[in-house]
């Protein structure tokens, strides 16, 4: 079956466009990068054309003073709109224009001596300037050259680079879709394997060849379905018992039913009938058992932990069952140290505290003594009931906290649930459970908080 898939995050769109906008970015920077280092040679390469014109100038002028040299436009290299240039001779505080460009004005091209910048005709241009002093006094040329020649050489040697790689871009671009779909290959046999997986199949995704960044997912599906798997497995084998264990009482309860409808007494039919309410109240107590326990077995139930005086847990509790204890002629007492904090669920303790007690009191003779105890072991705090009653032997108390298990002495009043629902609140909280003998010969339950 198809499940449409709502729209969303796409990784694989996300990498490419992360990968793609990445390798543009980094051309574009290429490209800045390209044509700062080209127009740096342009200068050192134009610059040195200055240096070298000037010489050439001087020594022109040196050798024929009164000539302007035949060739001197020639010099130029024919950019005579790129490029000015002047002459000049400098002799008791005057300066004399001795020859200049076609271009170039009568005034100085600039006051600097070596290289300078400024704006001349609305463009940017660069200056050189070089003194000499020759028999006849100083000689001073000065030359000038439009930075657009830089520019465009800069420019056309960064074209000359880089078109290559940028028509190389759109096959850097499908290699890189062609390897992130690869990449993101086991992503999608983990979904198909998911999805075309039987509801009932719980066992662990086999996939010895996933990646490292895969494998943790795999690794949680894996975990997930053997929590499923062991949740539904105790589901159902606390259904089965479950049913079992409600099937005997219904039949004893329509039995007694059926006994009090064909009695004739009236004291057979009370008798009947009292034995019908007496199921009636172990059928509940079995049932809201039942769902303690159901409530108790979620993995992934909710611990709302804070602080909880014992104590006073203790003296809530046993005021709930004192009457039961006192229609037994049982001392139930609290001993023990007064000030015990831990963290814990306050419902869930109380459940716990409640079942022990319930049982020492249900299973304590007539005239017998029940304690409740809550003492300090080091870094951790023990909270005990111990009755008179007669106890657990030594080899079935781990039965003992089996659900729904019933020992020889129990005289079929319990349901078998009780100590398997402390088991798991202690379980809850960290703590150890222990069944030991009591100092009265019956049963001492502790349950061992921290340390």
């Amino acid at each position: 079956m198809n499940v449409p898939r709502p729209a969303g995050y796409s990784l694989r769109r996300r990498l490419l466009w992360l990968l793609l906008t990445t390798i543009a970015l980094s051309w574009l920077a290429t490209v800045g990068a390209v044509f700062l280092r080209a127009h740096e040679m342009a200068d050192e390469l134009f610059d040195a054309q200055l240096v070298q014109m000037a010489k050439s100038l001087l020594a022109t002028v040196a050798a024929r003073p009164d000539e302007t040299p035949p060739t001197l436009e020639a010099a130029a290299y024919g950019h005579t709109q790129e490029l000015v240039f002047q002459v000049w001779r400098r002799h008791d505080g005057h300066a004399t224009l001795l020859m200049r460009s076609a271009d170039a004005p009568q005034a100085p091209l600039t006051e600097a001596e070596g290289f300078s910048e400024r704006d001349w005709g609305q463009q940017l241009w660069r200056f050189y300037s070089r003194r000499e002093q020759l028999d006849d006094g100083f000689y001073e040329v000065q030359l000038g050259q439009q930075h657009a020649v830089r520019y465009a050489l800069a420019e056309d040697a960064t074209r000359h680079i880089l078109i290559p790689l940028l028509g190389g871009l759109p096959l850097l671009a499908l290699a890189i879709w062609f390897a992130v779909g690869r990449a993101l290959r086991p992503l999608r046999t983990v979904t198909k394997a998911v999805e075309t997986r039987q509801p009932e199949a719980l066992d662990a995704l086999a996939m010895p060849q996933a990646p490292q960044e895969v494998q943790p997912l795999i690794d949680a599906l894996n975990e997930l379905f053997a929590r499923i798997r062991r949740t539904l497995d105790s589901e159902r084998q606390f259904t089965a018992n479950a049913a079992h264990e409600l099937r005997t009482p219904l039949a004893a309860l329509k039995t007694q039913a059926q006994v009090a409808l064909r009695a004739e007494a009236e004291s057979a039919r009370q008798r009947a009938l009292g034995h019908v309410i007496e199921g009636v109240d172990r059928m509940t107590r079995l049932t809201q058992q039942l769902l303690t326990l159901a409530r108790l077995d979620p993995e992934n139930m909710a611990r709302k932990h804070r602080p909880v005086e014992l104590h006073a847990l203790a003296m809530r509790v046993a005021g709930l069952l004192t009457a039961a204890a006192h229609a037994k002629n049982i001392r139930l007492s609290i001993e023990g140290a007064r000030e015990a904090t831990i963290e814990g669920n306050t419902e869930l303790l109380q459940v716990l505290l409640r079942n022990l007690l319930d049982n020492a009191i249900r299973y304590t003779p007539e005239g017998g003594a029940v304690t409740v105890s809550i003492q300090g072991e080091g870094n951790a705090l023990a909270l005990a009931v111990a009755d008179s009653g007669p106890g657990i032997p030594e080899a079935e108390r781990q039965r003992a906290l089996h659900r729904f298990e019933r020992l020889g002495n129990s005289r079929g009043e319990g349901s078998g649930l009780g100590l398997s629902i402390v088991a798991r609140i202690a379980e809850l909280h960290d703590a150890g459970f222990l069944l030991e003998q009591s100092e009265a010969g019956g049963l001492r339950a502790s349950v061992r908080f921290g340390g």
